[in-house]
C-alpha cells in the first residue's frame, strides 16, 4: 500500500498526454481487433482472420505492458516512456497499413468469385498504390521513431538510416525476387485469383487464391490442398492459363489410343457418343458445340485419336477429363472397340516369314497349314 501511495499514485496524477493517448488507442485496438482482423477476408477465411487476431492481441498486449512500465517506472536508467512510444507507433503503423489497403482496395478494386466466395481483390493500380502508402507510412514511422528516441544528430540519424540500409541490402536476397516478382505478376494483369493455372515444372494443376507480397496461394486441383509457391516461380517457368481469351473460348481433349483395323466411322460415331455421355453426366461441358475429332498419330502399336470440347468453367478441367475417360470405358463394348493401349505381337509363319499385328484386332482366319 506505501509503495502505491508513494509511487504508483503520483505517476497516475501526473500522466502525459501522450500516455493516455497509448491507454485508449489500446484500449480501441483490443474492442474492435475482430472486426478489424476480419475486415479483410480471404479465400481460408477462418484461419487467416485468427492469425490476424493474434497478431493483434500480442501487440496489443506489448503495448499495454510498456504503457505500465512507463506509468509505474520512472528512471532515467530505463527508458519505459521511449519503449512505449516506440510500440505505440508500430502499433498505429500496423493499423495504418491495413486502413490505406481497405480504401484502396475499395477504390480501385474489383470484385471476383472463387469456389463460390466473392469478394473484391487488387488491381494493377490499386497495388501499386498499396505499395506507394506502404513506403510512406513506414517513412514515416521511421522518422518518428527517430524523434521518439532523440536521434536528432545528423550524425545518429545517419547511423540509423545506415543501418536500415544495411539491413534491407543483406536481406535483399530473401524477398527482393518474389517481392518484384509479385508486382509484376500484378501489373500485367494476365493472372489473377480465381484463375485455373498449370506449373509442368512443378507438377501443379490448381486455382489461384491469392497473389502475396512474396508467395502465390494455389488451390491444388488434384488432391484439394493449399499450396504456397514463391512468387519469381510463376515468372521463370513455363505457366499455363486455362481461361478464356480473345481467342475464343477455352478448349481441352482427351486422347485414346485405339488398335489398327477400327473403322473410321466406328471410332467417330463411338467419340460422339462418349462426349454426348459426358455432356450428360457434368455440367462442364458445352453439350450445344460438337466435339472436334482428329487422328493425331499413326504409333508402332495403335492410333492415336484425340476427343476435343470445350469446357464452360476451367475449373471443371478434372471432373470433365474424368467423365470423359468413364464415358468411353463404358461405350467401348458396344462400339466393339477397346481403349487399352494395344501391344504389337511378333508373328512368325512356318516358312520363316515374320509380321507385326496389334493385339487389339482379333484375327478370324486360321493360320494356313498347307
Amino acid at each position: 500500500m506505501d509503495f502505491w501511495n508513494s509511487h504508483i499514485l503520483p505517476r497516475l496524477t501526473a500522466v502525459e498526454v501522450i500516455e493516455w493517448f497509448t491507454f485508449a488507442v489500446n484500449i480501441l485496438v483490443y474492442v474492435f481487433s475482430k472486426t478489424i482482423a476480419s475486415r479483410y477476408g480471404a479465400i481460408q477465411d477462418e484461419a487467416r482472420m485468427r492469425s490476424r487476431l493474434r497478431i493483434l492481441h500480442g501487440f496489443n498486449l506489448i503495448v499495454f505492458i510498456t504503457f505500465i512500465l512507463s506509468v509505474a517506472i520512472h528512471s532515467e536508467r530505463f527508458p519505459a516512456g521511449q519503449l512505449s512510444q516506440t510500440c505505440l507507433t508500430l502499433l498505429c503503423a500496423y493499423l495504418v497499413i491495413h486502413l490505406a489497403e481497405a480504401l484502396l482496395l475499395s477504390r480501385y478494386g474489383k470484385e471476383i468469385t472463387v469456389m463460390g466466395f466473392t469478394r473484391r481483390v487488387e488491381t494493377s493500380t490499386s497495388r501499386t498504390l498499396e505499395l506507394l502508402a506502404y513506403f510512406i507510412i513506414l517513412v514515416g514511422a521511421v522518422v518518428v521513431l527517430v524523434n521518439v528516441w532523440g536521434l536528432k544528430d545528423s550524425l545518429q540519424t545517419t547511423g540509423v538510416l545506415g543501418f536500415l540500409a544495411l539491413l534491407v541490402f543483406i536481406t535483399k536476397d530473401y524477398w527482393m525476387r518474389d517481392f518484384l516478382s509479385g508486382i509484376l505478376l500484378i501489373s500485367s494483369e494476365r493472372l489473377g485469383r480465381g484463375d485455373v493455372i498449370a506449373i509442368p515444372a512443378e507438377n501443379v494443376l490448381g486455382i489461384v487464391l491469392e497473389i502475396r507480397s512474396r508467395q502465390t496461394h494455389i488451390r491444388d486441383l488434384v488432391h484439394g490442398h493449399d499450396i504456397m509457391l514463391p512468387n519469381a516461380c510463376l515468372l521463370t517457368n513455363r505457366v499455363d492459363l486455362y481461361k478464356q481469351n480473345p481467342g475464343g473460348p477455352f478448349k481441352d481433349y482427351v486422347d485414346f489410343k485405339i488398335g489398327y483395323g477400327a473403322p473410321v466411322e466406328t471410332v467417330r460415331d463411338f467419340l460422339n457418343a462418349v462426349h454426348a455421355k459426358a455432356a450428360a453426366t457434368v455440367e462442364g461441358i458445352e453439350a450445344e458445340k460438337d466435339a472436334h475429332i482428329a487422328l493425331k498419330e499413326n504409333g508402332d502399336h495403335a492410333a492415336r485419336w484425340r476427343l476435343a470440347y470445350v469446357l464452360k468453367n476451367p475449373h471443371q478441367l478434372l471432373a470433365v477429363r474424368d467423365a470423359v475417360n468413364l464415358a468411353a470405358y463404358e461405350l467401348q463394348e458396344k462400339f466393339g472397340l477397346s481403349i487399352s493401349t494395344p501391344t504389337t505381337h511378333l508373328l512368325e509363319s512356318r516358312s520363316g516369314n515374320s509380321a507385326s499385328a496389334s493385339s487389339s484386332v482379333e484375327s478370324t482366319k486360321s493360320p494356313d497349314k498347307s
